[in-house]
């Protein structure tokens, strides 16, 4: 009689432990039934084939365009967003895409944001899931509208970091700049006007993060300590803001940068295009530090 409350308790505690930020295809695969699948890959993309009952997110939805920039809408926003697609906090949801989960990252940042613990990126996406054998789908599946509330207390604060913050992080040694972009995007140019990068930021392209050779995976954590270590970040309780031109690329650090056990990371949502409009704030051109 002791024996079906133990399994009970037993499938409970392995459906709902707190889940790691990268969760592998097998892992996908075997929990199907008890998972939010969310597929941030193009529509094109997503109408061609999907993993089973995914809901397809454009990731457009994300973006609130205010005053001109490309922002964040804010937890009453995603959570409206998130009650549309029949998400709730309570939901255990992955998700992915088919480009090294850099579209997929920025959700996850927006879930954190609202303090959504059940949350992971299926490493290696969609790509890493067809390699591995797993079936896909053209089907829609039927979405249910749920209630998402607004937390009392989001953590947009603590993950997020306005210009005013940046500025001040130039001058403190003991806060990290990762500019996120392209070589030529950080280097500048002496041919236009206020291009270049914020000054004492350290260059580490996103790419740098996933494996492509690998089925889109995220690089081992050994590699991407050893990139680190070259820009000068050892560690682990270092304040570290990420910066691109839109939030878009640095947002898929943000994930990589917790798995490694970094625990003060913020997006620099405005990125350079609100710093490069404000001319009273410095950009710097030129060799990489």
């Amino acid at each position: 009689m002791r024996v079906l409350p133990l399994l009970c308790l037993l499938f409970s505690s392995s459906v709902w432990a707190k889940l790691p930020v990268f969760v592998s295809a097998d892992w996908v695969q075997e929990h199907q039934e008890n998972i939010k699948l969310i597929d941030l890959s193009s529509r094109d993309q997503f109408q061609k084939y999907h993993l089973p009952n995914a809901i397809w997110v454009n990731y457009a939805w994300l973006i609130k365009p205010q005053n001109g920039l490309q922002l964040s809408g804010g937890p009453d926003y995603m959570a409206k967003v998130l009650s549309q697609l029949g998400i709730t906090p309570k939901d255990q949801v992955i998700l992915y895409d088919n480009q090294g989960n850099l579209d997929a990252s920025r959700l996850y940042w927006e879930l954190k944001k609202l303090n959504h613990e059940n949350v992971a990126l299926l490493d290696g996406g969609s790509v890493q899931w067809v390699l591995k054998g797993y079936p896909v789908t053209q089907k829609m599946p039927k979405i249910t509208p749920a209630n998402y509330p607004t937390p009392s207390i989001s953590s947009t604060d603590r993950l997020t970091a306005n210009k005013q913050e940046v500025m001040a992080a130039i001058q403190n040694k003991q806060v990290a700049l990762l500019d996120t972009r392209t070589k030529e995007e950080y280097l500048g140019s002496s041919k236009e006007k206020r291009t270049g990068h914020i000054p004492g930021a350290q260059l580490f392209p996103w790419q740098a993060a996933v494996d492509f050779r690998n089925g889109y995976q995220q690089r081992s954590a050994q590699q991407l300590t050893a990139f680190l270590e070259q820009v000068g970040i050892t560690d682990k309780n270092q304040q570290i803001i990420l910066y691109c031109n839109t939030a878009h690329r640095a947002a898929r650090l943000f994930p990589m940068l917790q798995s490694l056990g970094f625990k003060q990371v913020r997006l620099y949502d405005g990125s350079t295009q609100e710093w490069s409009q404000d001319k009273s704030l410095p950009l710097k051109t030129g060799a990489i530090q």
